[in-house]
């Protein structure tokens, strides 16, 4: 048998809002462009997609990293905290909402 393929990059639907989501172009999607939703589908290490969770991971804060501008996301199920990258195609006014609050 050969080993499991995991791809972390592919396009999808956004369970909050229904956007059909493209692939990202220089990295990995891992959540809506356009809602900054995401999915509880990693497990302790990005990309393993070894969750069981699968719940809504809500956009809650805005941070700075060494990396650039991090979204903290919270999942609505079981409540792990995840930081993601912003991504160039985000939607900005939802970036910047969130640096309001």
């Amino acid at each position: 048998m050969g080993a499991k393929t995991i791809k972390i990059n592919e396009g999808f639907i956004c369970e909050n809002c229904g956007m059909q989501v493209p692939p990202a172009f220089k990295t990995c999607r891992n959540h809506c462009p356009q809602c900054l939703y995401s999915l509880h589908v990693d497990g302790d290490v990005p990309g393993d997609r070894a969750s069981d969770c699968h719940g809504l991971m809500e956009p809650i804060a805005l941070e700075q990293s060494s990396k650039g501008y991090m979204i903290v996301h919270r999942c609505t199920s079981c409540g792990i905290t995840r930081r993601n990258q912003v991504l160039d195609d985000d939607a900005w006014d939802q970036v910047i909402a969130l640096s309001l609050l």
